[in-house]
């Protein structure tokens, strides 16, 4: 059982209960005020699924292709604005329905890519004959088979849905080259929305957090934790990477959408 008091970003023990949720607790550590719930997901090693996708399942996946592919290929044009692509050895963590694996294939990319579920890796197959692997970045599988060797790795909205986001960002630090690149968007804190929803927890005592409620969620691999700016610059500057750049790209308010460089 984790001690949720030790905080999921700096680690000290300054975790404290902050909101009560539908069905969680959000804590916020009094050091660094990092917010994250009191949910994380149960992963075996070596998880699989015994059953296939249904048709509504099917459907409901190729539904959302459209609009990934769009902000996908924006996230390709991002990456290609600091580094060649072709020939370089990527590696896509939380690569969903594989739109973004198959993408830097056609680039000409040496491609590995992680999936921790089953259905969605089992799409990956039948659409785009990518086999994502469902072993996280910090299991010996890529530890000790992957040392220093990626060019590229890519986060798109995973850094929020990991159980443990410091351990998830040390583990790509050391799978890594020297002076490799890492891109990653995930949710902003300082959006607007956030901070309206912590104004109306508190001038309502708990009864109306406004969008708390979906910002975070205790379904199984839902968003744990939102990052500031601060805090997420603290944490890859403690792992080895240094922010680069930003994207021009996107034009949402509500996320961080930025290229690393780790030093030697």
């Amino acid at each position: 059982m984790y001690d949720f008091t030790q905080c999921k970003c700096c680690g000290k023990r300054n975790g404290r209960p902050k909101y009560n949720l539908k069905n969680m607790v959000l804590y916020a550590c009094s050091d660094c005020d990092f917010h994250y719930t009191n949910v994380l997901d149960e992963l075996e090693e070596g998880e699989t699924n015994s059953r296939t996708l249904t048709a509504k399942e099917l459907h409901f996946i190729e539904s959302q292709l459209t609009q990934n592919t769009h902000q996908l290929t924006l996230n390709l044009d991002f990456v290609r604005q600091h580094t060649e692509v072709a020939g370089l050895a990527c590696l896509d963590v939380g690569c969903g329905a594989g739109v973004f694996p198959s993408l830097l294939h056609q680039a000409g990319a040496s491609v590995s890519a992680i999936e921790p579920q089953p259905l969605l890796r089992q799409f990956c197959r039948t659409r785009f004959n990518i086999a994502p692997h469902h072993e996280l970045v910090d299991s010996q599988y890529w530890q000790q088979g992957f040392a220093g060797h990626f060019d590229i790795t890519t986060l798109w909205d995973t850094l929020e849905h990991v159980n443990f986001p410091a351990k998830t960002i040390a583990a790509l630090s050391r799978v890594m080259k020297p002076h490799s690149y890492l891109f990653l968007d995930t949710p902003a804190r300082e959006s607007l929305t956030y901070r309206l929803s912590e104004w109306s927890y508190w001038l309502s005592r708990g009864r109306n957090p406004l969008m708390l409620n979906s910002l975070y969620s205790t379904k199984r691999f839902g968003h744990k934790q939102i990052f500031t700016q601060k805090q997420l610059r603290q944490l890859l500057e403690q792992h080895s990477f240094t922010i680069i750049g930003r994207s021009t790209l996107h034009r949402s308010k509500n996320k961080h959408v930025i290229v690393c460089q780790k030093h030697e």
